[in-house]
């Protein structure tokens, strides 16, 4: 068991362009044994920087999911060079896993990272969230606001039961998570009671927002473990953000799961034993599928990171009704 988000994240060499995932994948916000997607782009994101030299930064890190891994073998990386200049460098990651019974391998995800060397700026500007939301000291864990909504009456034992087996696995994440009580799905428990009243149902679905504070568990200390952590965090909650946001939840489909992502860093300083706000909304939705995006914040209110996806939401099966 790791103790800490970078161990938790590491990788090891296997050769020229090749490297494996130290520890096996977690289990994210699923019952099955499926994997977190988080950590897939961890693992490809450090490959990836260990490819190119030290000056070159990680600025964008796009892709999409081929299938998901499971969590009882741990995760192979191939990295191909596809340009390096001076001032650019992009590496193609595909990142594979052996079925079972001993089968080949198969790509579970595909993509491209780019660098750039560190350059002067002519404009430095950041966005603000959509709204203003307590500060971490008034914030409290998604663990205690299960507990505080049980004890309100606001959910009954079997919704909380329901809640811990579906994100119980969350726990073995390094990182420790402040949920803002402005949040939507701090108010409905991420769309378990979806009945109860919040502050934002006034607004337009796509006007909805939810937002936490994190922070990583034991030093991060380089900037690449940095990096992998910011996009282990940011991989969560925006497949299912959307049921959240429209009162449903995973009772309600058959699948519910991100097709492809787009990581932007905007900043090669990146240190997450701060504390930095995230912010998530959904776009748009539609044929089955959802585009949702998280913005990061650190401390002092700079954007340093947005991460967009497409996810698979597809409503269950009507089951067909036979005449005697």
């Amino acid at each position: 068991m790791a103790s800490n988000l970078a161990d938790q994240l590491a990788i090891e060499p296997l050769g020229l362009g090749k490297y494996q995932s130290k520890h096996f994948p977690p289990r994210g916000g699923n019952s099955a044994p499926i994997g977190y997607g988080g950590f897939t782009l961890a693992i490809a994101l450090q490959a990836a920087i260990a490819s190119v030299p030290a000056a070159f930064h990680l600025y964008s890190f796009m892709g999409n999911y081929l299938g998901p891994v499971s969590t009882k073998r741990k995760i192979i990386c191939s990295v191909q060079e596809t340009r390096s200049t001076r001032t650019f460098m992009t590496r193609r990651v595909q990142v594979l896993q052996e079925k079972d019974n001993g089968q080949p391998t198969f790509i579970c995800l595909d993509m491209l990272a780019d660098f750039q060397i560190a350059e002067p700026a002519l404009l430095t500007y950041s966005a603000p969230p959509r709204r203003e939301y307590s500060h971490w000291k008034g914030c409290v864990s998604m663990d205690t606001r299960r507990q505080q909504m049980l004890d309100a009456g606001q959910i009954t034992s079997t919704q909380s039961r329901i809640f811990e087996t579906t994100f119980g696995g969350l726990r073995d994440f390094k990182y420790e998570s402040r949920i803002c009580p402005e949040s939507m799905t701090s108010q409905t428990l991420v769309g378990m009671n979806k009945d109860q009243p919040t502050t934002q149902d006034h607004l337009p679905l796509v006007e909805r927002s939810s937002a936490d504070w994190f922070r990583a568990i034991g030093d991060l200390k380089t900037p690449v473990d940095n990096l992998a952590a910011l996009s282990f965090i940011m991989d969560g909650m925006l497949s299912f953000l959307p049921l959240a946001h429209s009162r449903h939840f995973f009772d309600e489909v058959d699948a519910c799961s991100s097709l492809d992502f787009a990581f932007r860093i905007f900043t090669p300083n990146v240190n997450l034993n701060n504390w930095h706000l995230r912010e998530c909304i959904t776009h748009a939705g539609g044929f089955g599928r959802t585009f949702s995006e998280g913005r990061v914040w650190d401390e002092a209110g700079t954007l340093i990171a947005s991460m967009t996806q497409q996810s698979i939401l597809r409503p269950k099966a009507k089951k067909l009704k036979h005449n005697l």
